[in-house]
């Protein structure tokens, strides 16, 4: 499509636009809410730009470190990491099988966020950013199988993170 697109078919842009504005957007405003538009508009617009100037091997995994990148920046200069009020809770299974509140799980990503970010950005570009460990591997310039571990270990981090957090009410109501 990439290629079509340099040769100056503006169909084959509207199709790549078209595959990836959901997730894009969706990773976006689960990273910066308040920010998401304009970002989103300011990564397609420097996608477009370097798309003009150089070959691109992988579109999507450059458009998402573009909008990663956008995002990181705005962060910085705001000095806060914003989370959305309105996340799409993934299924966690439990060995308890006991619910979980959405404010509970908030808060768990946001920990999350803020003590091990690297295990973050893996754990939300493959459940919000919906790519493949392949794919955020090439990212961040690693190989697919330290992806994978990170996700687990975020995995892991969240649920000891979730266990801790519904055994401390229970403590407090035998005392």
């Amino acid at each position: 499509m990439i290629v079509a697109y340099r040769g100056g078919n503006m169909d084959a842009f509207q199709i790549f636009y078209g595959k990836y504005k959901d997730p894009l957007y969706t990773f976006l405003h689960n990273r910066s809410r308040e920010d998401a538009r304009d970002i989103f508009q300011e990564t397609f617009i420097k996608f477009i730009d370097t798309v003009a100037q150089k070959e691109i091997t992988n579109p999507k995994a450059y458009l998402f470190q573009i909008a990663m990148n956008l995002v990181r920046n705005t962060s910085r200069k705001a000095k806060v990491i914003s989370l959305s009020d309105e996340f799409d809770i993934p299924d966690i299974e439990t060995e308890e099988d006991e619910l979980i509140s959405e404010e509970t799980f908030k808060e768990s990503l946001s920990y999350l966020a803020k003590e091990k970010p690297l295990l973050y950005d893996v754990l939300h570009l493959h459940i919000f950013g919906k790519m493949t460990f392949e794919e955020i591997g090439k990212i961040k310039e690693i190989s697919k199988d330290t992806i994978a571990s990170r996700y687990r270990y975020a995995l892991n981090y969240l649920r000891k993170f979730l266990q801790n957090d519904q055994l401390q009410p229970r403590e407090v109501n035998n005392v």
